[in-house]
């Protein structure tokens, strides 16, 4: 059956990966976008929205994918007003206007690195308590315990999935989240790779079509099978890596050694987040299926072509 899924953040790394494979399965795609568009496919609806312009996006749609999000942990310390009145009231309004419209589901992309906090052990479970150290984390925190409300009082369909560090081609290089990422990028154009503290920080990343699966995965299983608990699953690798283990394998990939620049330590980067990803794989039927290595190879290829076609159009 022909279906129309509505995506919030579609222009962003992720969504226009998860936009690509939809369309690959035969899906149509609304994107809400932050400007006025003629484009068919998309409509103009931002989190500052009222939820009649959320009605009007969600008008038939058949799933939808809510990735926008206006901050990254260090703006949102900064300007954490900003960052409650727009993301936790945009949220809000979405649940408003969907609330009204029974059996679509909404997926939530929520934190995996930074809603539970310092870990009491890892790999971190969901079951894990919710201590974030940073006002991004608590807003995540806080559009998830309205998420599950509504879903309890209201009967939205809301599922969740608390994301690691998705990486890879098509994230922005110049930015401030994908270390993974920005690395492989500084590294082939020989600049020097910044790193905040000793390099022993870990992280679980995931590559960006591992990440892109689970989305559809949370979207494909029936409801049916998600009414026992609360649909909240983590998605990442399951595997740590540290920062100066990222250099290492980008170097082994470009058979040189790579140029570190390192800072004074962060205070809001926790030591290590590792996610448990056992009740993805069990109930979502989910698996990351790109190892670390093969990620990087993969990413450091595509960055090459780029580079590559870009000196043949000049």
């Amino acid at each position: 059956m022909h279906k129309l899924i509505l995506i919030t953040g579609a222009t962003g790394f992720i969504g226009k990966a998860l936009e690509a494979r939809l369309r690959a399965e035969g899906y149509s795609v609304r994107r809400a976008v932050r400007h006025e568009s003629i484009d068919p496919d998309e409509i103009k609806c931002t989190l500052n929205d009222n939820v009649d312009l959320w009605r009007k996006a969600l008008d038939g749609v058949d799933c939808v994918f809510h990735l926008a999000w206006s901050t990254v942990p260090s703006t949102a310390n900064i300007a954490p007003m900003s960052d409650a009145t727009t993301n936790l009231l945009g949220t809000i309004s979405l649940l408003e206007a969907i609330k009204h419209t029974r059996g679509i589901p909404l997926i939530f992309a929520s934190s995996g690195g930074t809603v539970y906090g310092i870990p009491e052990t890892t790999p971190i479970t969901e079951s894990h308590p919710l201590r974030p150290g940073g006002v991004y984390g608590a807003t995540k925190v806080a559009a998830e315990n309205y998420l599950m409300a509504y879903r309890r009082q209201f009967g939205v369909d809301a599922r969740i999935l608390r994301l690691s560090n998705p990486f890879g081609p098509g994230q922005n290089t110049e930015g401030q989240l994908g270390a993974a990422t920005v690395f492989a990028w500084r590294a082939l154009l020989n600049r020097p790779i910044e790193i905040w503290g000793d390099g022993s920080v870990v992280r679980d990343y995931l590559f960006i079509s591992d990440c892109v699966s689970a989305l559809i995965a949370a979207m494909k299983i029936p409801a049916s099978r998600l009414q026992e608990v609360d649909p909240i699953f983590n998605v990442g690798s399951g595997q740590g890596v540290s920062l100066a283990q990222i250099v290492e394998v980008i170097g082994k990939a470009l058979h040189r050694k790579i140029e570190i620049d390192f800072q004074s330590a962060r205070t809001f980067d926790i030591p290590i987040n590792v996610l448990d990803v056992e009740r993805a794989k069990r109930i979502l039927n989910w698996s990351p299926t790109i190892c670390f290595e093969e990620g990087i190879r993969l990413t450091l290829e595509s960055f090459a072509k780029t580079m590559s076609s870009k000196h043949k159009s000049q």
